[in-house]
């Protein structure tokens, strides 16, 4: 009997031991993520940021256009339009062709705002 009891004691303290390794691995894990983002969002080159704000800006517009919103989507279009056109100032070279993009889908909303 003894030598069960000490069994079952022993796979309880490995088991307790194996999850509170796990925990600790899990929280470790975590913080690291946690202070990896803060350096990456610090040392983000600030085109990335408004590249993804001139996406957004374009989903959005694209969203509201088709659900009939069109001044919402004006709005949201010439915000693209802003960010697309820093962004070939800031990358000299680059997304030309997003810009132009933007611009005449501002140009087709306005034309349709005007019409409507």
């Amino acid at each position: 009997m003894d030598d069960l009891m000490l069994k079952l004691v022993s796979g309880a303290l490995t088991g307790g031991l194996v999850a509170l390794a796990g925990y600790a691995g899990a929280a470790r894990r975590r913080r690291l993520a946690a202070r990896a983002e803060v350096a990456r969002a610090s040392t983000e080159d600030p085109t990335h940021a408004l590249l993804r704000q001139a996406e957004e800006a374009d989903r959005q517009r694209d969203e509201l256009a088709a659900r009939g919103h069109l001044g919402e989507a004006l709005d949201h279009a010439g915000r693209a339009v802003d960010h697309w056109t820093a962004l070939t100032q800031a990358r000299v070279g680059r997304f030309q062709g997003e810009r132009q993009t933007a611009l005449r889908r501002f140009a087709e909303l306005r034309s349709r705002a005007g019409s409507a």
